[in-house]
């Protein structure tokens, strides 16, 4: 009997807000992000990601709110990053300056600016191994918006680990004017 080939493409976790449903930010994100790497990925649910895929080069969508597996990740990460997200998804906040960054809404509860983390890093699973890129923000706007931010090398520093946030206004629904605010260096 011959072996199944290993499938190499990256895989792509998303959580699920309600059951069968993928966030419109997190949807968003994904496309952006199959657009900027410009191949194939295998999609697959948080709860449904296999012992030996955890191991593998994970995409993860969606803050630990939405996406189990990033909070998983995060956790394990907890000693690595100065960024992450404070209870509930509702700010990302900075560990060393106890900057707080939360979203703004207009008086009709519209938001105005949403965050969103970029995280490229070892995979605490297989850290010899593979990597984690995690694109997540406070709502769907930061997340999408975290997706367009990762290509931007320059604004990232050019590391090739890093947590970076993220700043986006909301103009008629959709992400607009993103801007790194931040990024650095990960080990």
């Amino acid at each position: 009997m011959a072996a199944t080939p290993h499938d190499s493409r990256p895989l792509m976790v998303f959580g699920l807000r309600h059951p069968g449903m993928v966030d419109r930010g997190d949807l968003l994100a994904a496309v952006e992000l199959q657009a900027q790497l410009g191949s194939a990925v295998r999609l697959v649910e948080a709860g449904e990601v296999t012992e030996d895929e955890i191991r593998e080069d994970l995409i993860l969508i969606g803050g630990p709110d939405g996406n189990s597996l990033t909070g998983d990740v995060l956790a394990r990460l907890d000693g690595v990053l100065s960024l992450g997200f404070a209870e509930h998804g509702s700010s990302v906040y900075d560990r060393k300056s106890g900057f707080a960054a939360s979203p703004r809404y207009d008086d009709a509860g519209a938001p105005r600016v949403d965050y969103g983390l970029v995280i490229r890093a070892a995979n605490p699973f297989a850290p010899a191994t593979a990597e984690v890129v995690i694109v997540a923000g406070c709502g769907g706007h930061g997340t999408a918006a975290a997706a367009a931010a990762f290509d931007e090398a320059e604004a990232l520093g050019g590391y090739r680990h890093f947590e970076a946030l993220v700043e986006t206004t909301v103009f008629r629904r959709a992400h607009r004017d993103t801007l790194v605010r931040d990024a650095r260096r990960i080990a």
